[in-house]
């Protein structure tokens, strides 16, 4: 993202993730960083395995910045209603699980779309998302790119 000024973006994220029904749980910043984690649950919710965590870092400077989304527990629990489900209906278990791998990645098509949106009404640029060369090493956990020699994932925090 380029000509873009990053706390009316966080402002705009943290309004949409109201609209969402989702808490904002935790912010962070520091130079050339910013994070916000939100979360949407309760006792139900994990029971369903319908527990909603989402994650936003920003790094950059110079008003050019990249943005990843993580999102989480979109079914994580998902264990639990199959296991509840008796044999007969097993089928439900599994048609549930299925559900919720859609619900998750019609979130993160959603939000890019909306992302979009907010870079046209801020008169900011996205640019096209980069390739990972192929020698570059990849976190086996979040599959994102690894600083050289790096001993744990810079974005997720995974031991390498």
């Amino acid at each position: 993202m380029s000509n873009v000024e990053v706390n009316k973006l966080i402002s705009s994220i943290k309004q949409h993730f109201s609209e969402l029904g989702l808490q904002v749980i935790h912010e962070d910043s520091h130079d050339g960083y910013w994070s916000i984690k939100a979360h949407r649950g309760g006792k139900i919710a994990v029971v369903t395995g319908s527990i909603r965590d989402i994650e936003i870092l920003i790094t950059g400077s110079d008003k050019n910045y990249d943005l990843t989304l993580r999102t989480g527990a979109w079914g994580r629990d998902i264990a639990i209603p199959a296991l509840l489900a008796s044999t007969v209906s097993f089928g439900a278990g599994a048609l549930v699980a299925g559900a919720e791998v859609y619900r998750a990645h019609k979130f993160e098509k959603n939000f890019w779309e909306w992302l979009n949106q907010q870079m046209k009404s801020f008169n900011a640029t996205v640019s096209t998302p980069s390739q990972v060369s192929s020698q570059e090493k990849l976190c086996g956990k979040c599959n994102l790119p690894l600083q050289t020699d790096a001993k744990f994932c810079m974005h997720c925090g995974t031991k390498q």
